[in-house]
């Protein structure tokens, strides 16, 4: 199906090789915390865990995302990184501040003190959480614009490794979820810290700094990123807002299950993840003299897309309740029952994200951003009626359905695109 010829296969293998690294280190710290810490402290973890993972959502805030294509298409690098770590800081530093801020407003309406114990200390521990996040994926962002996917797939084993490392040693030290926090505040500065030197030495500082002071490129990252929003935040109701409501509305037994559940799924898509990062920023190289060998590339990465995603269902089916009971014993035996509704999640996720990230790249990202509007509302409506009659799988079937009507309009407007020919270029 592939070969060098059609496909960047070395890209692919190195993508696919930073999201094996990261799923291996995540699963060996999430099982040592469900092992360790028990169900209850567990599902305090996770409900924590889904709020911080919609906080690195917003901390994105879009401007990741329009890094990676503006650098990919920008014939000065050096003065495009500088532009864009101006944004990234000055957007960072305002959301993490505003959240520290926030904090004491809000915690008292989503489960603290009961039951649970540690919320507030672990949101404001989330502020630092949430800045290190942003540019750690920042940096990620500027190697897949600049097609560097054997430095992609360091910074992300040494992220995750470090997330890993100081998590569990800090575990081991204190049962609390609290210092698992600690542990990813402490790996994020690391990494951050890491990234930013290797940058320095990569880039010319001279045309940096110029980039620094450069208005215009800097406005259009910003007016690029405006619309990514809304994608950003479709994005973290479709991944986290299932267990914040869980959290809210169902027990911690209830919570522990689909979020192992959830991440299983979640993780999985990393595999598919490595095949459109590391071929989308070439498929959209589109001219009117490659156009059908472009068209041909498509259809092959997006049938090895589909049929990864299926192998992978399937193995879910049949494995996932022996693995998970093996895995992280039979207290999370429930989660295997989550597990298969979610299936067609991880089919419909896989597909939408191929396109989705395609069309970003051909400039449509406004366009598939009033899509994502549905995204929200019917997810968070049918998790607010079925979570407190269902359970975990009212929010399965709430996850499902939400992504429904976008992914039917990634593929129209995919065909639109290849049926359209020319009209794009």
């Amino acid at each position: 199906m592939l070969n060098n010829k059609s496909l960047p296969v070395s890209n692919i293998m190195w993508s696919l090789m930073a999201k094996l690294f990261a799923m291996v280190f995540y699963f060996c710290a999430d099982v040592f915390y469900a092992r360790t810490l028990g169900v209850v402290l567990y599902a305090e973890w996770v409900f924590f865990f889904s709020i911080a993972h919609m906080a690195f959502y917003i901390g994105w805030f879009g401007i990741n995302t329009s890094v990676k294509v503006h650098i990919s298409k920008n014939n000065c690098r050096d003065n495009c990184v500088g532009a864009a770590i101006k944004v990234r800081l000055f957007f960072s530093i305002i959301i993490t501040t505003a959240i520290f801020l926030i904090v004491p407003l809000f915690v008292d309406k989503i489960g603290y003190p009961y039951p649970y114990a540690e919320l507030k200390n672990l949101l404001y521990i989330m502020s630092g959480m949430l800045f290190f996040n942003s540019l750690t994926d920042f940096y990620k962002q500027l190697y897949v614009g600049t097609q560097e996917f054997k430095m992609l797939c360091a910074v992300t084993a040494f992220e995750y490794f470090l997330y890993c490392f100081f998590s569990v040693a800090f575990l081991k030290i204190y049962n609390n979820p609290v210092s698992i926090a600690i542990g990813y505040c402490i790996a994020g500065m690391v990494i951050t810290v890491g990234s930013f030197l290797l940058l320095i030495k990569k880039y010319n500082y001279k045309l940096v700094k110029k980039g620094t002071k450069d208005k215009e490129l800097q406005k259009k990252i910003v007016e690029y990123a405006l619309p990514l929003v809304v994608t950003s935040i479709g994005g973290l109701i479709l991944m986290e807002m299932d267990t914040f409501m869980l959290g809210l509305l169902g027990t911690e037994q209830q919570v522990a299950a689909y979020s192992i559940a959830k991440q299983l799924v979640s993780k999985a898509t990393n595999v598919n993840m490595a095949i459109w990062t590391g071929t989308v920023a070439s498929l959209v190289m589109i001219t009117k003299e490659r156009y059908e060998e472009k068209k041909k590339e498509f259809k092959n990465v997006n049938k090895l897309n589909n049929v990864v995603a299926i192998c992978i269902s399937l193995c879910f089916i049949i494995f996932g309740d022996v693995a998970i009971k093996v895995i992280y014993g039979k207290a999370y035996l429930e989660a295997s029952k989550i597990l298969i509704m979610l299936v067609p999640y991880y089919i419909l996720y896989c597909c939408s994200s191929f396109y989705a990230g395609f069309l970003d790249f051909m400039g449509r990202a406004r366009r598939r951003a009033v899509w994502y509007t549905s995204v929200i509302v019917i997810n968070l409506s049918l998790n607010y009626v079925l979570i407190p009659i269902y359970g975990g799988a009212g929010a399965a079937v709430a996850t499902v359905i939400s992504l429904i009507p976008y992914t039917i309009y990634c593929i129209y407007d995919i065909r639109n695109i290849f049926i359209n020919k020319f009209s794009f270029l």
